[in-house]
């Protein structure tokens, strides 16, 4: 890193008054490199923030772009300048936006204010974008500013935030490719996805988030619920597990289906955060009355949770199937475990639907194969 500025008074001179705009720019870049990586003294610091005034304020927009693009990422250029720059033609103010580590949200928020499309695209692109300016963006932006931010790994965007993205722009095929082009997507949001994606954006979803081929495959045939059951069987999908339960309920997807077929799929944890859900009580006490409360304790619940006499006893009947498993011990793996689950399921004097029975045995079909 240099230590010491070394910037000849006749390079300032001609900066300052030489009549080609040429000289003016390749003198303007030679500065800037220098100043770009230096440790500055606060007298350095002075007389270079001087230096850069005089570029800033060139009348040629070819000088001020040699600044911009030279001192983009640099901690050294001058606050005030900076601002100065975001507010001039988009050439060289983009550079700035994009990459300056000197801008702060208040700076970015008013560029964003303005609905200046090619500066507001520029924010969505930085490198960090905290929560509040992903807000901004997306009330200030048009469907390509958003688009662009939902494929930013850098765009701090949770769960609910990206779920009421989606939601907002549900049509827009764009936006949907762009979440599903991020690195890492929080569970909720390959949920949500699921509900919306076409078929070959599914296949996409499994290459690039690792969501098994078999939900890809449900995806791909619109089978909706049967690909949620599956969605919440992974492991990673738990710690969002209340989140996406609650969710779910809100959009009115929460339905006794859901939660039986899950139950004779294994998923006692959805079902007991499920029942919880929609009986009212605490997780804690949801678990207590499925698993220690005896019959009466579970046909409560299910009372409270609004589910048939029917649904009833298929979920006891999943529960001892489950307890026997458990208590069994050993280790198996879950398409093993989801085999047994559903062979024993099947072989129940239950009277399930025809659409049940359906999906139990195309569900046990799968699993055996895979």
């Amino acid at each position: 890193m240099a230590t010491q500025l070394k910037i000849s008074s006749e390079d300032v001179k001609k900066l300052v008054s030489h009549p080609d705009r040429d000289v003016r720019a390749v003198l303007a870049q030679k500065v800037c490199r220098q100043v770009k990586s230096m440790a500055l003294s606060s007298k350095e610091r002075e007389v270079v923030k001087e230096i850069l005034w005089f570029i800033a304020r060139d009348t040629a927009a070819m000088v001020r772009r040699a600044l911009a693009i030279t001192l983009k990422n640099s901690r050294n250029l001058p606050h005030d300048i900076a601002q100065k720059l975001i507010r001039d033609v988009d050439s060289i103010a983009v550079p700035i936006l994009k990459h300056s580590p000197v801008l702060n949200d208040d700076d970015l928020l008013e560029i964003l204010k303005s609905k200046a499309a090619a500066k507001m695209m520029a924010v969505s692109k930085r490198a960090h974008i905290g929560g509040d300016l992903v807000k901004a963006i997306i009330r200030y932006g048009d469907s390509r500013v958003v688009a662009s931010l939902a494929a930013n790994d850098g765009a701090e965007i949770g769960a609910e935030l990206g779920a009421q993205m989606l939601e907002i722009y549900r049509d827009n095929d764009l936006i949907k490719e762009s979440f599903i082009a991020r690195r890492d997507l929080p569970p909720l949001i390959v949920e949500k996805l699921i509900t919306l994606v076409s078929s070959e954006a599914a296949r996409r979803l499994f290459e690039n988030h690792e969501v098994p081929l078999d939900i890809a495959v449900d995806l791909a045939s619109q089978t909706r619920e049967r690909a949620s059951i599956d969605f919440i069987a992974q492991s990673w999908v738990s710690s969002d597990l209340k989140s996406l339960v609650a969710r779910l309920d809100r959009e009115d997807r929460l339905t006794n289906t859901l939660i039986i077929r899950a139950a004779c799929c294994g998923q006692m944890r959805f079902c007991e955060q499920a029942l919880a859900q929609k009986s009212g009580v605490s997780l804690h006490k949801s678990a207590l009355m499925i698993h220690d409360g005896g019959p009466f304790g579970l046909k409560a619940l299910c009372s409270q949770a609004g589910l048939s006499e029917r649904d009833f006893a298929i979920l006891r009947a999943s529960l001892a199937i489950y307890r026997d498993l458990e208590s069994a011990g050993g280790k198996i793996s879950r398409r093993k475990y989801q085999s047994i689950m559903l062979e024993r399921i099947l072989s129940l004097p239950i009277t399930f639907t025809d659409e049940d029975t359906d999906y139990l045995f195309d569900k046990l079909d799968t699993v055996r194969a895979a």
